[in-house]
């Protein structure tokens, strides 16, 4: 059977493992998250490309000798490549503010992790030390049993 204090540190050592496997699943979750939306920019710059070619495509092929209408397209262009790069920026953004929600996350895991680290060196230390008067005790109780017994029952003399 285990003693208490094995108990304890089983206990310890218990919510330690759940809270460092809690933590894990949330770094991996933030992670995910990230690489998610970096594949979401990187998408999203991709498909605004192809449709600014495409209207840059469209503009020239239905506005060959028409500068009013190419101007126009030309504005439209301009708005459009706006639009992408507010997007970008927001995007970036965002992974920033998750970068920086990831290290403040770490920075605490890693400091709660020490001070159970620090807690558990001082658990082993009262283990040690009581297991050393746990044993003192009984070799004082054999001695006070052996003495007890030698005046009860008196060793036969011999002959």
């Amino acid at each position: 059977m285990f003693s208490s204090t094995e108990k304890i540190l089983s206990v310890v050592m218990f919510v330690l493992v759940v809270g460092v496997g809690f933590s894990l699943m949330q770094y991996n979750s933030a992670m995910n998250e990230m690489s998610q939306l970096r594949q979401e920019q990187s998408e999203h710059v991709d498909q605004v490309n192809q449709e600014f070619k495409q209207r840059i495509k469209n503009v020239e092929l239905d506005n060959i000798g028409q500068g009013k209408k190419i101007q126009q397209g030309q504005e439209m262009i301009l708005a459009n490549t706006k639009l992408i790069y507010a997007k970008a920026d927001s995007l970036g953004s965002l992974i920033d503010d998750l970068a920086y929600e990831i290290k403040r996350v770490d920075r605490d895991l890693t400091k709660r992790i020490q001070n159970l680290q620090r807690d558990l060196e001082g658990l082993e230390d009262n283990f040690d030390s009581e297991k050393r008067r746990v044993r003192r005790e009984a070799s004082d109780m054999k001695k006070d049993i052996k003495k007890l017994m030698d005046e009860v029952f008196p060793p036969e003399e011999k002959k």
